[in-house]
């Protein structure tokens, strides 16, 4: 008889880890904040296992801290830290698209433009996702799946930081529009220098405003 294999546990964790991930990206769970299993799990209406497993993975993308005497603790970034994860990406970004010009279709460029359409009147909450797929989707027809994955752990580290960057003002985001629009223009043109310069300095344009927020935000 063959053995069984229980999935619906995993199944469980994956959802009280999605959750979790979204109130930390949310900043409901603001950095520093200590979460507690008892609580958590209570809110979520889930036992204690499937939230100390969610704990495990949230910690192992780097979004969770454990902390001795405290327990597990929302991930704090320094000013260093989130310039050094934003040169991170600049540099992998950049070698992806620079990769995947001249291998995407036409569909590619279809579906990079309908997920524009709806980054545009999207809340907070979903702008990062969109944002996400947007930037895999150009990155995709590099064939780079470990290195893709690399900069989606940064991606996900990063996006409570870009929320904050989005939410300092309008034209931000306007901004971001546009630069993604034009983006896509050079993809599908072939136009790879015009297009890594192009999301060189997108990505440096947001590290600059958050950079800038923080330090003028700075406990005295």
């Amino acid at each position: 008889m063959a053995r069984t294999v229980a999935v619906e546990r995993r199944s469980l964790t994956v959802q009280v880890a999605d959750a979790l991930r979204e109130m930390i990206r949310s900043n409901e769970y603001a950095q520093g904040t200590q979460l507690r299993q008892d609580e958590i799990a209570k809110r979520l209406g889930v036992s204690h296992i499937p939230v100390r497993q969610a704990f495990q993975l949230l910690e192992a993308e780097g979004l969770i801290t454990h902390v001795p005497y405290k327990g597990a603790v929302v991930s704090h970034l320094s000013a260093a830290e989130i310039e050094e994860y934003f040169e991170i990406r600049m540099t992998l970004e950049v070698d992806l698209l620079s990769r995947a010009i001249g291998r995407m279709s036409a569909e590619v460029a279809e579906r990079a433009r309908t997920i524009v359409d709806k980054m545009d009147s999207a809340p907070p909450a979903r702008w990062g996702e969109y944002n996400w797929s947007l930037h895999a989707e150009l990155y995709a027809p590099a064939n780079r799946p470990i290195t893709l994955e690399m900069v989606k752990r940064i991606h996900d580290n990063l996006d409570r930081y870009v929320r904050i960057q989005l939410s300092l003002a309008e034209k931000n985001r306007k901004r971001a529009h546009q630069e993604h629009i034009q983006l896509i223009d050079l993809c599908e043109a072939g136009d790879k220098a015009k297009a890594v310069k192009l999301l060189a300095a997108h990505i440096k344009g947001v590290r600059d405003d958050l950079l800038n927020h923080l330090k003028e935000h700075a406990p005295k």
